[in-house]
């Protein structure tokens, strides 16, 4: 929520320059009032306002150093490039690139010493578990306030069949996008050593240390997806206790790559959008601990 003194908060703001434009107009301050064309209120920006790219990607300040970031929509209408700190302006005919400026090396994990890499990664999981336990006793909590009955049909006629789905897409997608799940795979010795994970079979498969973990985490998904799915809607008989615990376990094995992702700065290859640093790992971490938390409860119901 917004001061009087504030300009509107926005998922962007929009900047529309003429297309006839052939330079680079490098943008430092403004004061401007203009109207959004994709139906939101009219934007009033009074006084100096400052844009740049930052560690967390391209944002706006006013003058009461409220931060906001622009839209993906704003960035591809205004033709928004990021290079070097700043925002450029392009209009060249082509279509904008936006580059978000990357972490100082020097400040991952990845460049401390093995142990302090060790403790790292043991202390991003025990937040997880943490966070997750705190997150399952919010949803018992949740059950406890609500009339009788309400959390229990919730949860088992609406968590299964779209839990089942996006698992399922998401297990195709280790397939078609692989070359977006691949650089996500922790080699082995990440970690200063800790992460062995072994790739039994590799060899003979023809494939690489990080496809095998691709490829059978994909399989994973896409079959305790359908699992889920077949089971909360009764077409098999099996409880849907059973592929939840499965899901549940395969989130656990998956996390190492989420976390290496974020300890390592690494991104799902050229064709997505890289993740802010470090504001798009803390909003992944929320999501996995949600989803703990919900298969959790989802597994281990009475």
């Amino acid at each position: 929520m917004l001061s009087s003194s504030n300009f509107l908060l926005l998922q962007g703001l929009i900047l529309l320059l003429p297309h006839h434009l052939s330079f680079h107009h490098h943008l430092d301050a403004w004061s401007l009032e203009n109207t959004l064309v994709d139906g939101f209120s009219t934007l009033n920006f009074a006084g100096r306002s400052k844009c740049s790219a930052s560690l967390s990607g391209f944002s706006c300040r006013d003058s009461s150093n409220t931060r906001y970031v622009p839209s993906s929509k704003f960035l591809q209408a205004s033709n928004v490039q990021i290079r070097s700190n700043t925002a450029v302006f392009a209009e060249n005919g082509n279509d904008p690139e936006l580059i978000i400026e990357r972490p100082d090396p020097s400040i991952l994990v990845s460049s401390k010493d093995a142990e302090t890499q060790k403790l790292a990664f043991a202390g991003i999981c025990a937040g997880l578990f943490a966070g997750s336990c705190l997150l399952h006793a919010l949803l018992n909590g949740l059950e406890i306030v609500l009339p009788d009955g309400w959390f229990v049909t919730w949860r088992d006629y609406t968590w299964p069949v779209p839990f089942g789905l996006i698992f399922s897409v998401a297990g195709v997608a280790h397939f078609l996008l692989k070359d977006a799940f691949v650089p996500i795979v922790p080699p082995k010795g990440t970690w200063g050593g800790l992460w062995n994970v072994p790739s039994p079979g590799a060899e003979a498969l023809g494939v690489s240390y990080q496809e095998y973990h691709c490829y059978w985490s994909g399989i994973a998904e896409f079959g305790g997806g359908w699992l889920l799915m077949l089971s909360g809607i009764g077409l098999i008989d099996v409880p849907v206790q059973v592929p939840a615990a499965l899901i549940l376990l395969l989130l656990v094995c998956m996390t190492p790559a989420n976390i290496y992702m974020f300890t390592h700065d690494v991104q799902m290859g050229d064709k997505v959008p890289p993740i802010a640093y470090p504001s798009g790992h803390i909003g992944r971490g929320v999501a996995q601990m949600v989803l703990f938390a919900m298969f959790w409860e989802l597994a281990f119901h009475a």
